[in-house]
């Protein structure tokens, strides 16, 4: 079977993406220890974690527009939102006050229509995932184990990402630890999940001008954040405009480009939950077990939820399937 035996090759012959293609392509199949694949799979069981593998009908076809896809995905959290149109944030680990608020800013707009990717790591990555953390359209990919909060000053985030319904993604083995050859291989991943990139700030020399180059070379838009021209956390941004990346100048350009229009239904409402449902109902999870899934709230909940917002006519129901008015 070739989902094993991708596994095996991957994981414990530690042979890398090309070769495994090759060995299957060519019916080249090696013995495996079904022992030892059975604990491994007991392993990621317990610890919460689901595999997606290139052969797997889950297998998210946008990844695989990108140059050497990886063979395997390790998802912790809503899976459901590998499959929706994201955009990618990144930028500088060591980031400015100025550039931290525009990724939170932006990313909260973002998360209205679209799910924020981005990396996990300090700075710009960070206040992207914290940004879209209210609507939990948010997906953190690690360059370490799915099960490996990196920093460990994120460990907080890592936890809210998946409480808040988000998604964390790796195609590294659990229990890897993260080291640096792995955040730009890491990148492609973002790249490839994303149907744009934003770069908020990033030195001449930087892994997020990887991933913009990465974008570029995957038919991806590039956005990027103007910055100050006398600060080295700006220079990477401003060439890539003058180079053609589009600039994102506020945030009313930024909801033109995207074509996000204020919903003046959510703005009025206050109770999260319900927020969380017309959420769960915009993005056409229409049915009462399609918002169950999507909230993550408890079944009573959402059914006295629902009550409320359909006395209310905010929403409307017809044949079991939910609409928002107006």
């Amino acid at each position: 079977m070739n989902r094993n035996s991708l596994i095996w090759m991957k994981e414990f012959l530690k042979e890398d993406n090309l070769k495994i293609l090759k060995h299957l392509k060519e019916n080249r199949i090696p013995l495996i220890d079904y022992g030892k694949m059975e604990e491994f799979y007991k392993d990621v069981e317990a610890k919460g974690i689901k595999i997606i593998t290139y052969f797997d009908d889950e297998y998210p076809e946008k990844l695989k527009r990108i140059y050497n896809p990886p063979l395997v995905l390790y998802v912790k959290g809503n899976i459901d939102l590998l499959y929706e149109k994201s955009i990618g944030i990144v930028g500088s680990r060591k980031c400015t006050a100025y550039g931290r608020n525009i990724s939170t800013n932006f990313a909260k707009i973002l998360a209205e229509k679209y799910v924020v990717v981005s990396g996990m790591a300090f700075g710009i990555d960070a206040a992207a995932h914290k940004g879209a953390l209210k609507s939990g359209k948010t997906i953190a990919v690690l360059g370490s184990g799915v099960d490996v909060a990196y920093p460990r000053s994120n460990v907080k985030l890592y936890e809210d990402i998946l409480n808040n319904g988000g998604c964390i993604v790796s195609e590294y083995r659990p229990g890897t630890p993260a080291t640096p050859f792995r955040f730009p291989e890491r990148n492609r991943i973002i790249v490839g999940l994303s149907e744009g990139i934003i770069v908020v700030e990033a030195a001449k020399k930087s892994g997020s001008l990887i991933t913009a180059r990465l974008a570029v070379e995957s038919g991806i838009d590039v956005y990027a954040i103007p910055g100050d021209i006398t600060r080295k956390s700006s220079e990477g941004t401003n060439e890539l405009i003058y180079n053609g990346a589009i600039p994102l100048i506020s945030e009313k350009v930024l909801k033109e480009i995207f074509n996000i229009e204020e919903n003046k239904k959510t703005k009025r409402i206050e109770n999260e939950d319900d927020l969380k449902i017309i959420m769960a109902i915009d993005n056409g999870y229409n049915t009462f077990e399609g918002i169950v899934s999507y909230t993550r709230l408890s079944t009573p909940l959402v059914l006295q939820r629902l009550t409320i917002l359909v006395m209310n006519k905010i929403i409307f129901e017809e044949n079991g399937r939910y609409h928002l008015g107006g």
